[in-house]
């Protein structure tokens, strides 16, 4: 490869955050904040070079009176309920971003909040992870249903006949590592649902690792596991594929604190 298309596949990147919610500590860290509450910020992230401009995550724009309900139940206070910011269409828009030229969506996890808006994105190619797809279609029995979610409240019923129908010819299947754009690569994690992935994104700073198998830079800084975990031994894979890697910044997918540790969300430019 040339130099020059080397720097082709070099991105920037930025956190477009669109709602926030409260969860109890140890949904977020094993064991432990059992009296404190974490706020877990939801986003995409934006990653755009002259050649491409992905989305991790399609973002969720309107409540959900359903979801809303079953996350304070489950939580014992509405502080859990989702509280909306800018949707990520409508952030795109203000940086000049039309969402039609959007030429990828990576879903990870299958869940309302990252997937209900990819309708937006009609000409995206749609990114799913084979094995996390498959488990969601057909469950194996080792499958460990979210206690917080219905099944059509993870994947609402549109989203689900968008993918499987109208946008099937857009849809690529990931396999456990794998390349999603040139300079963008993909890597199986799980711990908290068997769709989760870290990303990694190539910058002039640096690789750049966005995961949804963390929630907040402290899973990863303090090496604590995710609360949420289904396997203590994917966390610590996870972990110590982020200390080797080499990262210019660790992106944990929930974290409230990235829009403060970087101006406008911007991570790379």
């Amino acid at each position: 490869m040339t130099e020059d298309r080397c720097k082709d596949d070099r991105y920037a990147v930025r956190v477009l955050e669109f709602g926030r919610a409260d969860v109890r500590g140890p949904e977020v860290f094993w064991m432990s904040h059992w009296d404190e509450w974490v706020t877990l910020a939801f986003s995409a992230v934006l990653i755009r070079n002259a050649r491409r401009c992905v989305l991790l995550n399609a973002g969720m724009s309107r409540p959900d009176p359903e979801l809303d309900r079953l996350w304070e139940e489950y939580s014992g206070h509405p502080r859990a309920r989702m509280r909306f910011g800018s949707s990520v269409c409508n952030q795109l828009r203000a940086l000049g971003i039309d969402p039609g030229a959007v030429t990828d969506v990576v879903l990870s996890p299958f869940q309302a909040y990252s997937v209900s808006d990819v309708r937006e994105f009609p000409r995206a190619t749609v990114h799913l992870l084979r094995s996390g797809w498959a488990e969601f279609l057909a469950p194996s029995r080792c499958y460990v249903l979210d206690q917080t979610q219905a099944r059509e409240l993870s994947v609402p019923r549109g989203v689900m006949e968008y993918l499987l129908f109208d946008a099937w010819n857009r849809v690529n299947l990931l396999d456990d590592r794998d390349v999603i754009v040139p300079g963008v690569t993909s890597l199986s994690v799980g711990i908290h649902h068997p769709e989760s992935l870290a990303v990694t994104v190539s910058t002039r700073e640096g690789p750049v690792i966005w995961t949804d198998g963390i929630f907040h830079h402290e899973n990863f800084s303090r090496r604590t596991p995710l609360g949420l975990t289904r396997s203590l031994a994917e966390s610590s894979r996870l972990q110590k594929f982020l200390e080797g890697s080499g990262a210019a910044a660790v992106l944990p997918a929930y974290d409230s604190t990235l829009t403060e540790r970087y101006v406008h969300g911007v991570v790379a430019d």
